[in-house]
C-alpha cells in the first residue's frame, strides 16, 4: 500500500495542500468546517495521525495516566477502581502510574508522558505545596491537559477534589445527634490541605455549638500504625472524649484494633468515625461510620474537565477551577448503639 501524503487528504477534499497542512499541524487559521473535512479524510485514508492533533471527537480513544504517589492499601485500590468505572462508556482509558520509586524528578516524568501514548494526566500529589503546582504548570506544555484531585490552599492549577471541609463538618453533625458531647480528632499531616479542611469542618461545627467540646486531639500521618499511637495518647488523656472523628480510615482502623483488643467497647466507650468509607468498613465489627467519598464521580467530574480542555482545541492556561464533589456520611455500627448481633460478642454490656 503506498503511503498517504497531503496530495492524497487535498485531492479527496477538494482543499489546497497548503490548507490540509495548516489543519494537520494546528498551524494558522483553518475554519472548523474545513479542520473537520481534513481530519476526516486523513482518518478515512489511513493517515497517520498523532492524538495530541486530532479534534477530540474523531479520536478513536483518549489515553490518561492518574498519576500518584502509591502505596499498599484499599485507598488506592479503591481510587483506581472508582476512576476505572468512570471511563465506562467513554473513549478514555485509565492508567496508573507512579511516581513512588522514580528517579527522575515529578514535573519530570509528567512532562514526558506526553511523547508517550498518554494524552492527558490526572495528578493526585496532595504533598505538593503551591509553588511546585506552579512549577509543573510552567514546566508541561499547555496543550497536555493536566488535572489535580488533591485540594490546593492556593488553587492554581485546575482541581476537582471532594469537598473535604463537609466530610468534618457531616462527622461533628452526627456526634451531635447521636447525643455526644465531648469529642475528638485523630487528624491528618497539616501540611496536606485536605487534612486541614476535615479538621476545619470539624471544628467550625463545634465551635458553633454551644454543646460540643474538643477535649482531645492527635496528629497522625493517615497510617494505620498511627491510629494505634493515637490510641496509647487516647489512653492518657485526663478528659476522654466520647467520640473521636479519624480523619481518615486507616488511623481509625488502627485506633480500633486497638482499642477493642485493650477491652474498650466501640461505641459505648467511645464512638468512632472515619473518612474515605473503604470497603473495610462495612466488613470489620463492629461496622464503621466513614464519611463516603464517590470515587466514580470524582473520576466523572475529572474527566469532564479533560474533555473540555481538548474541546477548547488550544493551550488554555489553568486560572485555579476548582471543583467540589459532594461526600456524605455512611452512618453504622462505631458511631451508634450496638446491635443485638454484636452485643453477643459482649454479653456483660449493659
Amino acid at each position: 500500500m503506498e503511503k498517504v501524503t497531503l496530495k492524497d487528504i487535498a485531492e479527496d477534499t477538494g482543499l489546497s495542500i497548503s490548507t490540509v497542512s495548516r489543519a494537520l499541524s494546528k498551524t494558522g487559521k483553518i475554519s472548523k468546517e474545513n479542520e473537520k473535512k481534513v481530519f476526516e479524510s486523513a482518518h478515512r485514508l489511513n493517515y497517520p495521525l498523532t492524538n495530541i492533533h486530532t479534534p477530540i471527537e474523531l479520536r478513536k480513544s483518549i489515553n490518561i495516566a492518574l498519576v500518584t504517589r502509591h502505596y499498599t492499601g484499599e485507598f488506592y485500590a479503591s481510587l483506581f477502581e472508582g476512576f476505572d468505572q468512570s471511563t465506562v462508556g467513554t473513549k478514555a482509558t485509565m492508567n496508573l502510574t507512579s511516581v513512588s520509586h522514580a528517579t527522575s524528578p515529578t514535573k519530570q516524568i509528567i512532562s514526558d508522558l506526553k511523547n508517550s501514548p498518554f494524552d492527558a494526566a490526572v495528578i493526585f500529589l496532595p504533598e505538593l505545596s503551591a509553588a511546585d503546582y506552579m512549577e509543573l504548570i510552567n514546566f508541561v506544555p499547555g496543550n497536555f491537559p493536566i488535572v489535580s484531585i488533591a485540594p490546593i490552599a492556593n488553587p492554581v492549577m485546575d482541581t476537582v477534589t471532594f469537598d473535604h471541609y463537609r466530610g468534618g463538618y457531616l462527622v461533628a453533625n452526627h456526634f451531635e445527634e447521636r447525643g455526644y458531647k465531648n469529642l475528638g480528632i485523630i487528624q491528618g499531616p497539616m501540611k496536606q490541605s485536605e487534612a486541614m479542611l476535615r479538621k476545619s469542618g470539624f471544628l467550625d461545627y463545634i465551635n458553633a455549638s454551644d454543646d460540643l467540646n474538643l477535649t482531645w486531639q492527635y496528629t497522625g500521618d493517615y497510617s494505620f500504625l498511627k491510629g494505634k499511637e493515637a490510641y496509647e495518647d487516647y489512653k492518657k488523656a485526663k478528659q476522654k472524649p466520647d467520640a473521636i472523628f479519624c480523619s481518615n480510615d486507616g488511623m481509625t482502623l488502627g485506633f480500633m484494633h486497638s482499642a477493642i483488643r485493650d477491652g474498650v467497647h466501640i461505641p459505648n466507650d467511645v464512638a468512632v468515625a472515619g473518612f474515605d468509607d473503604l470497603p473495610t468498613c462495612e466488613l470489620y465489627t463492629p461496622t464503621i461510620t466513614s464519611v463516603h467519598t464517590p470515587y466514580d464521580l470524582l473520576g466523572k467530574k475529572t474527566l469532564e474537565l479533560i474533555f473540555n480542555r481538548f474541546a477548547e482545541n488550544n493551550e488554555r492556561h489553568h486560572i485555579g477551577y476548582t471543583s467540589l464533589v459532594p461526600v456524605s456520611l455512611s452512618v453504622r455500627e462505631s458511631s451508634t448503639e450496638l446491635s443485638n448481633v454484636f452485643r453477643n460478642y459482649y454479653p456483660n454490656l449493659t
